[in-house]
């Protein structure tokens, strides 16, 4: 049968790809993998068809016999912050994070506030398979509406540190779920906040979900126009954040990830940070500043998860913006992630360009090309053939390393294409890394479809 899930959870084109027949299906086998009992919350983001995945998944949970905590509109670490503090023994939420708006997705959560761990989700897949079982009509879950935002504001507020300086901040929650609750909490703390897309709208129009320098083109004109001090750039489902600095240069998600960790670290005794293999050597130039310890593994939230719950850890994060603050939360949590990056600056004294070069300038490049998920595994071993003859690190993907640059090249676990990311200490030794990687992929994908 064709994989389930993905990086992190289910994701596919609605009505095509992701049906309602398919939640309907999913949610009977979550609850029958929990033996037909327990309490459930599920929240959605504000795409077109959430609704429809909401309840269809809401269907399959109460036939199988769990009780469902309906959450309606609800920020992904909300969804986590409820599934953990209200008791619940799962969550399910409703989201393709950063994908456009005819996407969807379902993700699924521990009793703790963490994604499943590859295990139970392989578990899940297979009942998904074979069918769930529904219970007798008299044992079927019961539905209970609660409210989890308030909730969630008024403990994070109670984390928060109070910023000494009033920050002027312009926040782009790209019509989603952001818009909820990041302007409510920064003006709580202080700060003086301009809001930029923030009317709901499921179709997305002010600008692409994911939070990439193309995308935030009007965010930076902003902050400059306004003179703000920084800007902040949410995804869909607002679980990650990028940072636009008072000269309208936005900061990669691994810098972002820095100085969050830096700020949410301090007074730690020999952290340990958890991040991935495509993340920027900018976190192990931090970890030498600050006695930090670095755990790389593969790309996506369980996985950093997955290393946590196995041997601890203090913080988590990826090249993408998401950041985790494991004794907060264990998903990625882009309302911490701007308070904590806020709060470092503020702590600093300076601005965020200040802050910024405080640690050594790497230039990156992202490139992608099309590859059917059916091809990737044969694509990955032409490749490691390709680069037989250098230092390669196959954690996840292909990555070469040429003492401080490597090269990444890793199939997309949500999309049907392969990634190249390469690293540098100069733009144009990035930009050659890219071209030599895109130039061996495309002769993979090329190799891989040639009839055998």
């Amino acid at each position: 049968m064709p994989k389930l899930f993905g990086t992190f959870g289910v994701r596919g084109l609605a009505n095509q790809d992701l049906t309602p027949e398919a939640a309907y299906r999913l949610g009977l086998a979550y609850a029958t993998h929990l033996g037909g009992k327990g309490k459930i919350a599920i929240g959605h983001d504000n795409r077109t068809s959430s609704e429809m995945f909401e309840s269809a998944m809401a269907a399959g949970l109460l036939a199988g016999g769990c009780n469902v905590l309906r959450l309606y509109l609800t920020p992904t670490p909300v969804l986590s912050f409820a599934t953990k503090n209200f008791g619940c023994d799962g969550g399910v939420m409703i989201t393709a994070s950063h994908n456009p708006a005819e996407y969807n997705g379902i993700k699924l959560w521990a009793e703790d506030g963490a994604g499943l761990e590859r295990e139970c989700e392989r578990e899940i897949e297979a009942i998904f398979e074979k069918g769930g079982e529904q219970v007798e009509w008299f044992e079927t879950g019961k539905t209970t509406k609660m409210d989890a935002i308030g909730p969630y504001v008024r403990a994070i507020l109670e984390r928060a540190p109070r910023f000494k300086r009033k920050l002027r901040v312009v926040v782009d929650c790209a019509n989603a779920m952001g818009s909820l609750v990041t302007p409510q909490i920064l003006r709580e703390l202080g700060c003086s906040v301009l809001s930029m897309n923030s009317n709901l709208d499921g179709t997305f129009p002010g600008r692409k979900l994911e939070p990439v320098p193309e995308n935030l083109g009007e965010l930076s004109k902003t902050v400059v126009a306004c003179k703000a001090d920084v800007g902040i750039a949410h995804d869909g489902d607002a679980d990650r954040t990028i940072m636009v600095n008072e000269k309208g240069e936005i900061l990669s998600g691994d810098r972002v990830f820095a100085f969050a960790a830096m700020r949410y670290l301090k007074g730690k005794k020999s952290p340990r940070v958890i991040t991935t293999v495509a993340t920027s050597m900018v976190i192990e130039d931090m970890a030498k500043k600050l006695g930090w310890s670095v755990v790389r593994g593969k790309v996506g939230e369980p996985e950093i998860v997955g290393i946590f719950k196995k041997s601890g850890g203090d913080i988590g994060g990826e090249e993408n913006g998401g950041v985790l603050f494991f004794d907060w939360l264990p998903c990625r949590e882009g309302m911490m992630t701007a308070i904590q990056f806020l709060a470092a600056v503020d702590e600093s004294g300076g601005t965020v360009s200040e802050l910024d070069a405080t640690l050594p300038k790497y230039y990156q490049f992202k490139q992608r090309a099309k590859c059917p998920n059916e091809m990737k595994e044969k694509v990955l071993e032409i490749l490691a053939g390709a680069f037989s003859d250098y230092r390669v690190d196959r954690t996840d993907g292909i990555r070469v390393v040429f003492d401080a640059d490597w090269l990444l090249l890793r199939p997309s676990g949500t999309e049907p294409i392969f990634r190249c990311f390469a690293e540098a200490k100069t733009s144009k030794r990035a930009e050659d890394l890219v071209g030599l990687g895109m130039k061996e992929l495309e002769k993979a994908i090329k190799k891989a479809s040639a009839p055998s």
